[in-house]
């Protein structure tokens, strides 16, 4: 079990053509912090190898697995650094304690944003644009890192799995769900209201009536629903939820490595053509306008609600405000 560690000699199993393609995707997308960054410790995002199998494992349970700015990061470094292994075939992407992923940390994102309160009760100066667009892009290049993989990911789903949670779910190759899973796209109700990510692809899964449906409802569904909305590949009881996932990965890992990545390579070729790569431009720069809205004063707007009421009341007024959608 490690923890990111640096970057190894790198995809030697790829034929030299797409060796070369692959790497230079990935370099051309990922911030060089995450190139270059230590081998060190990090308990809330955990590599684990287990032959050809590399198993991502959030680990931050008493916060449902909820990620910070920093742990996206650190997210994608592990994953990197499984795909630079030539001895991982697949990954397994997972979360420790009781839920898979329950969005971004909210305080995080508050703070990110500029949108925390100063201590003397004053609200701070808002980044300018060019520092929000460029955190932004950060962001979407991390989602589009996992789109992009250069071997197969599964999500193995349980408990709660919303914002980013579900945004990765929707991303990765293949996942499996336990069928009592919690999905929901409860973020939007922030004020996105279907202003997301990674539109494209949320169009091609789920049809374009059904993920506005999804975007702008925010309603809650279970891992069975989720298997037949196409989000995820099969619904298990939660007892044989890890079960079918290693099942499914072994599976996996029986191809030879040059096919698999081969057959990925072919895949996210497909989805380019369909705009699959482009929509995290628009998504980044359409997040950094979502999270600078106006509110009219009839509307909910959640940081107001936060200052006079406190995180949890208001979370619990931003769902009572949506009740008719639950």
């Amino acid at each position: 079990m490690s923890a990111y560690p640096a970057r190894s000699s790198g995809l030697r199993a790829m034929p030299v053509v797409l060796r070369t393609c692959v790497s230079g995707w990935f370099d051309a997308w990922m911030p060089q912090r995450i190139q270059n960054k230590e081998t060190t410790l990090n308990s809330t995002v955990i590599l684990e190898k287990d032959g050809p199998v590399a198993r991502l494992i959030l680990n931050r349970p008493e916060k449902h697995n909820a990620l910070r700015f920093d742990e996206m990061d650190d997210l994608v470094a592990a994953l990197r650094d499984a795909e630079y292994d030539d001895d991982i075939k697949v990954i397994i992407l997972k979360g420790n304690g009781p839920s898979f992923c329950a969005g971004h940390d909210y305080n995080d994102a508050v703070k990110s944003y500029g949108l925390e309160l100063t201590p003397d009760g004053g609200k701070p100066r808002r980044p300018n644009q060019r520092t929000r667009l460029q955190r932004d892009r950060r962001l979407g290049m991390s989602y589009m890192a996992f789109q992009n993989s250069a071997k197969p990911v599964i999500a193995q789903v349980h408990g709660h799995c919303t914002g980013v949670g579900i945004y990765l779910v929707e991303l990765v190759d293949l996942a499996i769900a336990a069928d009592d899973a919690c999905f929901s796209h409860a973020e939007q109700r922030f004020g996105l209201a279907g202003n997301t990510w990674h539109m494209n692809s949320q169009i091609l899964m789920y049809g374009a009536k059904v993920a506005r449906e999804l975007m702008l409802l925010g309603e809650r569904f279970n891992g069975s629903e989720a298997c037949r909305l196409g989000l995820v590949n099969r619904a298990v009881p939660l007892a044989e939820l890890e079960t079918t996932v290693e099942n499914w990965a072994g599976r996996i890992a029986k191809h030879p490595r040059d096919a698999l990545v081969t057959g990925k390579a072919m895949h996210q070729m497909a989805l380019e053509s369909l705009g699959c790569a482009a929509q995290f431009t628009r998504g980044f720069v359409g997040h950094t306008l979502g999270t600078n809205l106006r509110f009219e004063s009839d509307e909910f707007n959640f940081l107001r609600e936060r200052r006079e009421s406190g995180t949890t009341a208001t979370f619990k007024l931003r769902d009572m405000n949506h009740r008719d959608a639950d």
